[in-house]
């Protein structure tokens, strides 16, 4: 059986994921990234937080990223991994498409924010709906937000938005919030 083995398997296509391929790459390891999809980068509006760049969209950044890493050899595939095993000292990354060796495997999967199932939630992400406070409050300068959740997350991500936003509701199930006195 001829197959061949990465010194480094990435899991994950985001911003972490592509930046430790980056690395690897420069230090000569062959090394490949495995991404089933563009992540929130690829439906971000607008970044105003990344460093070395004032503005820029995510598709943009991750297009970036991508460039980046093909340039120094860095094979990046856009499958799903289902599992992985570890045989001997080599580690079996199996997709639903095929199945990938490698010496090393970081875990780059980011995070899936809870979904609110609110109609059209997807098509708005970056675009009014926004999981990150730290991150995006000032784009919510002189508006109207809401919060969804009555916990201790959701009235600190109120009070930040209370900074810059016009008026902010909280949305929650139930009589009273959860959250700790503030």
């Amino acid at each position: 059986m001829n197959f061949m083995i990465y010194d480094l398997v990435v899991v994950g296509g985001g911003p972490a994921g592509l930046t430790a391929a980056i690395y690897s790459l420069r230090n000569k390891l062959t090394t490949l990234i495995i991404s089933k999809n563009e992540g929130l980068l690829g439906i971000i509006h607008r970044i105003e937080n990344y460093p070395g760049f004032k503005e820029i969209s995510g598709p943009e950044l991750l297009e970036k990223l991508r460039c980046q890493v093909k340039s120094f050899g860095g094979i990046i595939k856009t499958e799903e991994v289902i599992n992985i095993t570890k045989e001997n000292s080599i580690f079996r990354i199996n997709t639903k498409e095929n199945q990938y060796f490698g010496k090393t495997v970081i875990l780059a999967t980011g995070t899936e924010k809870a979904k609110s199932n609110i109609v059209n939630e997807d098509k708005y992400i970056g675009r009014g709906i926004s999981y990150c406070t730290t991150c995006d409050a000032r784009f919510f300068k002189n508006k109207t937000v809401g919060v969804i959740g009555g916990g201790n997350s959701a009235v600190t991500s109120a009070l930040l938005l209370s900074k810059y936003a016009k008026t902010v509701y909280i949305f929650y199930r139930g009589g009273e919030l959860k959250a700790e006195n503030y």
